[in-house]
């Protein structure tokens, strides 16, 4: 029995998916099986993961030809993993070689712990770094949710114990958006939820991330996560979090703005740049454009 179960869903992941089977691959902490769920793919990611499996064979396919969307999909890679804790990982991100290792040093020495994750290096969808982002404590996370002020825990850093993910029912399938949400907010009611404060993955943004596409439906999804949890906690909400959407959809220059101020923000004045002159060229005569190509090119 392996001392870890690697669980990915891939949809159309082909692009960054070379990248992502490579890091876990290149893992420290080796013994682990890693179960690819390839949910229908209409592109070449079946193909990529049988090239792979067919030269490491603690690849484990699982291929029906059907897409049954990634909720059921991390169910399935629950009922299917043979190990104790059970590892996340997106097929757009990058796992830094360590990672597995210094989670499972953190979960050997406090058995409270029910989920640890770790902060994660953002970068962009040409792999360059924007910033770091991710809280630290169980209360801090805790409080992020259930106040939905912004993402203390990243899904694919994270590692989870098979039996706390069993005992809250695994991922509700009723949530097609946000289901991580609504997973951690039970979790956060099991044991202890910590991330480690060094960043142990890549975390990539691109345009086609469900928080970008389907930013409405994610939105609603949170509120029903936060909704259910103050329903089992016996508390009541306050207004602001019953309100429904926060968001709105953005274009791709407002998007290149907030890639462009994250980077200069943590010093990052190459990516700031490229992404500062990307939103000028999308959207020229807007001011925050020109207001940050200006602080990109002065370097604060």
């Amino acid at each position: 029995m392996p001392a870890l179960s690697v669980v990915m869903p891939v949809y159309n992941g082909g692009r960054y998916l070379d990248l992502a089977i490579e890091s876990i691959l290149a893992q420290s902490a080796g013994d682990f099986e890693f179960i690819i769920m390839e949910d229908g793919s209409t592109d070449n990611s079946r193909s990529i993961v049988e090239g792979y499996a067919s030269r490491d064979p603690r690849i484990r396919l699982v291929a029906d030809g059907t897409n049954r969307g990634i909720t059921a999909r991390l169910n399935q890679g629950i009922a299917l993993a043979s190990a104790s804790l059970i590892a996340r990982m997106d097929a757009d991100d990058i796992s830094l070689p360590h990672r597995f290792a210094a989670q499972l040093k953190a979960l050997r020495e406090n058995p409270a712990l029910v989920l640890i994750g770790s902060r994660v290096t953002v970068i962009d969808p040409d792999g360059d770094e924007l910033t770091e982002m991710g809280a630290l404590s169980h209360e801090e996370i805790d409080s992020a949710l259930m106040n939905r002020t912004g993402q203390p825990v990243y899904h694919p850093s994270v590692i989870f114990r098979k039996d706390a993910a069993l005992r809250v029912g695994g991922y509700d399938e009723s949530y097609l958006a946000a289901q991580d949400h609504d997973f951690f907010l039970k979790l956060l009611e099991q044991g202890r939820v910590e991330n480690l404060a060094e960043p142990l993955l890549k975390y990539r943004e691109h345009f086609s991330k469900l928080g970008v596409t389907r930013i409405a439906e994610q939105e609603r999804a949170i509120t029903g996560a936060i909704l259910a949890a103050h329903r089992r906690r016996g508390t009541t909400p306050a207004s602001s979090e019953t309100t429904g959407v926060k968001r709105r959809p953005v274009s791709r220059a407002e998007t290149h703005r907030k890639w462009g101020w994250w980077a200069l923000q943590s010093g990052r004045l190459k990516s700031a740049r490229k992404h500062a002159l990307r939103a000028m060229r999308r959207d020229p005569l807007n001011r925050e454009s020109a207001r940050l190509v200006w602080c990109a090119l002065r370097g604060r």
